[in-house]
């Protein structure tokens, strides 16, 4: 296999056909969101005035406020990650198209492609990950239900040693099983890409692409772990270009952010500070919808070296 000519060849499609990007940006959207905590350390008088203002009316209007924004949040999450699917599925079909020379995409004809097989690769993501997840909940009551009950009689005990070590035992059994569930996802994780292929630009089943999935692994397991090598690498190099662009520009935005905090804060600062933010954000949103574009072509090119170009993509 070229490795570097697979490469050159993901960023040239990457690079030469723009609306790759934006379905990069569209299928990074359901790939994870992350929250960050602030600390604050209450006293007895916040806790006091606290459960002063908290009065039973506010607690059930906060509450149903609560709920109503958690359900919103579990619809925009559906929505979102029904996007990012079919943008993937869309990003793959364009590539496979340009690189086997068998139509022009757009971004509206590979969307509305990717959202034609949809509800299949829905099937297949629930299918493939269903079982690792009711194991670990099985996993997580054979271990709770007897630690606990193992915990209380050791504070009951005159002597808990015994039940401590066994507490110990148990710990280590769950570790070393735990291992094995996540070693077994990780194995479901490397089918999964290549079922979202087959599905995408075989036209497979849901059972059908996961079996398809297992064979391309099993198959090109050596060429699959060199390219994520070559994948791992490049990665970084575009980490350390995305750092070189955001940190000044981070730099530039904190300085108005901490103005912003003071008395005397002037409109032109808080301008800046919103214009930096937003600058910040629009830069690591173009780096990420250009590196999930070049990732995903390039895997999709290699996919075709590894199981032929007869792909099947109608419109």
């Amino acid at each position: 296999m070229d490795y570097l000519g697979t490469i050159r060849r993901g960023f040239e499609h990457t690079w030469n056909n723009k609306f790759l990007w934006v379905l990069g940006f569209l299928a990074a959207l359901g790939s994870g969101t992350s929250f960050s905590n602030s600390n604050y350390s209450f006293n007895s008088g916040d806790t006091a005035a606290l459960g002063n203002w908290l009065t039973p009316e506010r607690a059930a209007a906060l509450t149903a406020g609560l709920t109503a924004f958690a359900c919103i949040a579990v619809i925009v999450g559906i929505i979102l990650w029904l996007v990012s699917l079919s943008a993937r599925g869309g990003l793959i079909a364009a590539v496979a198209q340009l690189e086997t020379g068998s139509g022009k995409p757009t971004f509206g004809s590979a969307f509305r492609f990717g959202w034609r097989r949809v509800w299949r690769l829905i099937g297949m993501t629930i299918l493939l990950f269903i079982v690792p997840v009711i194991l670990f909940a099985i996993l997580a009551a054979a271990f709770l239900v007897p630690v606990t009950g193992m915990a209380v009689a050791a504070g009951n005990a005159d002597d808990p040693s015994g039940l401590l070590a066994g507490m110990g035992g148990m710990a280590v059994l769950f570790c070393c099983v735990l291992f094995a569930l996540g070693l077994f996802t990780f194995v479901l994780s490397l089918i999964y890409p290549f079922a979202f292929r087959g599905i995408i630009l075989r036209n497979l089943g849901v059972t059908d692409s996961i079996r398809h999935g297992w064979d391309v692994l099993r198959n090109n397991l050596g060429n699959i772990i060199l390219l994520g090598l070559a994948f791992l690498l490049v990665g970084i190099a575009i980490l350390i270009l995305g750092a070189a662009i955001l940190v000044p520009v981070g730099l530039v935005v904190g300085v108005p952010l901490v103005m912003l905090g003071q008395s005397d804060a002037t409109f032109l600062q808080g301008l800046l500070a919103v214009l930096g933010v937003i600058t910040g954000l629009l830069i690591f949103a173009a780096i990420s919808a250009i590196t999930t574009s070049w990732q995903s072509s390039t895997f999709t090119i290699a996919y075709l070296q590894w199981t032929g170009k007869n792909i099947e993509i109608e419109g």
